[in-house]
């Protein structure tokens, strides 16, 4: 049987769960501060550990047994999905749905940029909003640029976190309006120019 042990949430210091609070919420006394608690455990909490387990680490390994590719001294429990090394719980991640070694993840992250591992996305939204608002006016370069870039990357993966299209046709809007403006501009000088010239 695991020995178990919880924290008192009023002086810190370990204490023993009093028997039966598998069986629901258990009042109790903590010994050092006397305070008052309600303690609720599962049955995790006395679980026993394998006779060959490394502090929940995993497995010891034994003579004959695949071992872990980082930690020899463990037991293989997986293989990583990428590369198919042998993986003990110690070393393997799960990410995405996959399970992985950490150079693979580091790998998928900051190297090869796959869109299910990626701590952070350039948002093409964002960058048209900025290009037409922050440089406006620069826009007769900017705005056209900004059409273009926004739907070369009308499919890129968004945000992390879920959110409406909204911003994006935003930008798009903006970037037409001020690149028609321009357009509109130098049809208004070509035509002045022109009336200018001919004196009508």
């Amino acid at each position: 049987m695991a020995t178990a042990v919880v924290n008192c949430p009023k002086c810190l210091r370990p204490i023993d769960p009093p028997i039966g609070t598998n069986q629901g919420p258990a009042e109790t006394t903590c010994p050092h501060c006397r305070g008052q608690m309600t303690l609720e455990t599962f049955p995790r909490l006395r679980a026993s550990e394998p006779s060959n387990s490394v502090e929940g680490r995993g497995l010891q390994a034994r003579e004959g047994e695949a071992v872990c590719q980082f930690y020899p001294e463990l037991q293989a429990e997986t293989v990583c999905e990428e590369c198919g090394c042998f993986l003990s719980r110690k070393a393997s991640v799960e990410w995405s749905g996959r399970t992985l070694c950490l150079p693979c993840l580091h790998n998928l992250r900051e190297q090869k940029g796959a869109d299910a591992f990626s701590s952070r996305r350039s948002l093409p939204d964002n960058v048209g909003i900025a290009l037409v608002v922050f440089l406006l006016p620069l826009t007769l370069f900017t705005g056209p640029y900004a059409i273009f870039y926004l739907l070369r990357h009308r499919k890129t993966p968004g945000s992390l976190v879920p959110r409406s299209r909204f911003r994006w046709w935003l930008a798009l809007v903006l970037a037409i309006l001020a690149t028609t403006g321009w357009l509109v501009l130098f049809v208004i000088w070509i035509a002045m120019f022109f009336r200018a010239v001919t004196g009508s």
